[in-house]
């Protein structure tokens, strides 16, 4: 059985910057707590935690030391309030979703009713609105009925949305106003994986995709090769594999979430030869 694997694997910029600080960070003070855990990939996260980072709910958790802000950013009040308590911020936001509060600030300052599209529960989407207040948030074409009249809006998406429905959502917005100006904030890193996933889609039998259950970019990768021809296994891990997936296949497509490390695919990869019986 072949194996072909995606040309983009391992961490985007964004994580890798993100881990990097928090390796110094916690490599140099043991008073290191971030909100949420640093990446969505469990190996990565039981490490850093192994090595002192701590991790709490909320800021009003956190006495003393350090604040350490992850890749997704957190919203503004979150920052007020570690300023009041006399907490040193570290903060590790992800140049991309950075862009994103910044573009969506400039159309709130050029007029524009802000529409935010994403998934109002992640923590990325909940730090752009806290920069934007009012702005209303939708995550399907559907969400778009209930949203009220406007003159004009102003439109900026989640890092690591789904192009496709992106594309879609934005036509329909001009379907219902008058002025809709859109600006694509998905990041290149996401935008060249589910490009990848298009085109192995169309080349494998199988696709794996290695990440984070809870990561929304290595989901919609998942979907995008199921919903493009290829049978789909999302896993954390090589412990996740089984043989029987792989009985009677050509050919196999390996991927990975923005925050998987490479040598994860590359175990994955390994198992995945073991369980098919090829050299490894």
């Amino acid at each position: 059985m072949e194996i072909r694997k995606a040309k983009v694997q391992g961490f985007c910029f964004g994580v890798a910057i993100t881990v990097k600080k928090a390796e110094e960070a916690i490599g140099s003070r043991s008073d290191v707590t971030t909100l949420g855990h640093v990446v969505h990939n469990p190996q990565m996260v039981e490490s850093l935690e192994q090595r002192g980072l701590r991790n709490a709910g909320s800021v009003d958790e956190v006495e003393s030391g350090a604040l350490f802000v992850r890749a997704h950013g957190l919203p503004v009040e979150v920052f007020e309030k570690a300023a009041e308590k006399g907490l040193e911020v570290i903060d590790a936001t992800c140049p991309m979703v950075t862009k994103i509060h910044v573009q969506a600030e400039r159309l709130k300052d050029d007029g524009y009713k802000i529409i935010v599209v994403g998934d109002p529960k992640h923590p990325e989407v909940k730090g752009t609105l806290s920069h934007v207040p009012g702005a209303w948030c939708i995550e399907t074409v559907e969400d778009i009925e209930k949203l009220p009249r406007s003159s004009k809006v102003g439109v900026v998406v989640q890092s690591t949305y789904s192009r496709e429905r992106f594309t879609d959502i934005v036509k329909a917005l001009s379907e219902k106003y008058y002025e809709v100006r859109a600006v694509n904030t998905i990041c290149t890193d996401t935008n060249n994986r589910q490009t990848e996933a298009l085109r192995l889609a169309g080349e494998v039998e199988v696709m794996v995709v290695v990440g984070g259950k809870t990561s929304a970019n290595t989901k919609h990768l998942a979907e995008l090769a199921e919903t493009h021809g290829a049978r789909s296994y999302h896993i954390e891990g090589p412990d996740e594999l089984r043989a029987e997936w792989f009985d009677g296949i050509a050919v196999t497509g390996l991927m990975s979430g923005a925050s998987t490390p490479g040598w994860l695919v590359d175990q994955v990869e390994t198992r995945i030869k073991e369980l098919t019986r090829q050299p490894v």
